[in-house]
């Protein structure tokens, strides 16, 4: 079996294109692809965050291989900014935050502004 290994600005790159055709699916009255293909777009995003080395050896362990569990990873990473870890807990479907969290849920707030969020936010990590 051959893998491939894709590079940080692969996976970024593929999850703007994943949010945009999430994106078009919930304008198209499509809920559930849209926050798929959300959850996806923030995973692809995350991957190449955890695949540039945001995370030692053994602590990365805990994100997981799937975008799923890179969702619920971050959703419970004290280390990170509260607005991060509550675009991932809405995105993972938590049944209950965990303690930290103080936003209340905006107003309009879609699974794209959660997933752009954490994209943005892998992005300018990455940038530096």
């Amino acid at each position: 079996m051959i893998t491939i290994q894709k590079t940080a600005s692969e996976w970024l790159a593929e999850a703007e294109v994943e949010l945009a055709q999430a994106n078009e699916a919930w304008r198209g009255g499509n809920a559930g692809k849209g926050r798929v293909g959300s959850r996806r777009a923030a995973g692809m995003a995350l991957k190449a965050w955890l695949e540039a080395g945001a995370r030692p050896v053994g602590q990365g362990q805990v994100y997981g291989t799937s975008f799923m569990h890179h969702l619920r990873a971050v959703a419970d990473d004290g280390e990170l900014p509260v607005a991060i870890r509550e675009a991932g807990w809405r995105l993972a479907a938590r049944p209950a935050p965990e303690g930290g969290f103080q936003v209340p849920l905006p107003q309009g707030l879609t699974p794209m502004q959660d997933a752009q969020a954490i994209m943005t936010w892998c992005q300018s990590l990455l940038a530096h």
